[in-house]
């Protein structure tokens, strides 16, 4: 898998229908298949809200991963996705969120070797949705340049869409740099993070380990 961006994992423990509320939508009916995981992986299915070819608000679960020809991409840079060929269309047409309570950055350059990673998640632990894109066989999470705190820590953050626009970052008429701009930095600059083990580098591990605090 191609990691540009960020570290390539995210945790989701909150259930869906907070996310539902959240955003404003009914809540999907599938709380029974709605454990939480800690530590979610590239390659592994994730939850969406988006839209449906009829145009409905739906939750969907795709894998972590977006075909291209030059192989899987989990990251793609929100500043091209308007103009690269392979991303034009979906940014477009299929934009989506993912569900997410929180996610991991490495701290260091990427030459660095067991880079320590660190968790961040909104001051008031509220639900985030990060802006992506997506097709039949999976997504691909948008990335941008970071603001405080991330920035401290790692060059690039997720796309961080605000609940009270997620509607219209998911619904294709409104054009794609509008929303984009209109993401802005508010939520990123709630976040607070913290260093965390190396329990989350261990793909499938997914307990609450994982986001525990260390010194």
């Amino acid at each position: 898998m191609q990691r540009s961006g960020m570290c390539g994992r995210f945790a989701r423990y909150q259930p869906l229908p907070v996310f539902a509320e959240a955003a404003g939508v009914l809540a999907p009916r599938v709380e029974a298949l709605d454990g939480p995981r800690y530590n979610i992986a590239p390659g592994t299915p994730a939850w969406l809200l988006a839209r449906d070819a009829q145009g409905e608000v739906v939750f969907n679960e795709l894998p972590w991963r977006f075909p291209t020809s030059r192989g899987n991409r989990i990251n793609v840079r929100s500043e091209t996705a308007q103009v690269v060929p392979e991303y034009c269309e979906p940014f477009a047409q299929h934009r989506c969120v993912v569900l997410a309570s929180g996610f991991y950055e490495p701290e260091g350059a990427k030459t660095e070797k067991h880079r320590p990673w660190w968790y961040f998640e909104a001051n008031d632990r509220s639900p985030l949705f990060l802006g992506a894109v997506a097709q039949e066989a999976g997504f691909a999470i948008l990335t941008r340049s970071p603001v405080d705190p991330v920035a401290r820590v790692h060059d690039r953050s997720p796309v961080l869409v605000p609940a009270d626009q997620v509607l219209q970052w998911i619904d294709p008429q409104w054009a794609g740099r509008e929303v984009l701009a209109q993401a802005g930095t508010r939520v990123a600059a709630s976040l607070h993070g913290w260093r965390v083990s190396d329990a989350a580098k261990i793909a499938g591990r997914e307990g609450a380990e994982c986001i525990a605090v260390i010194a």
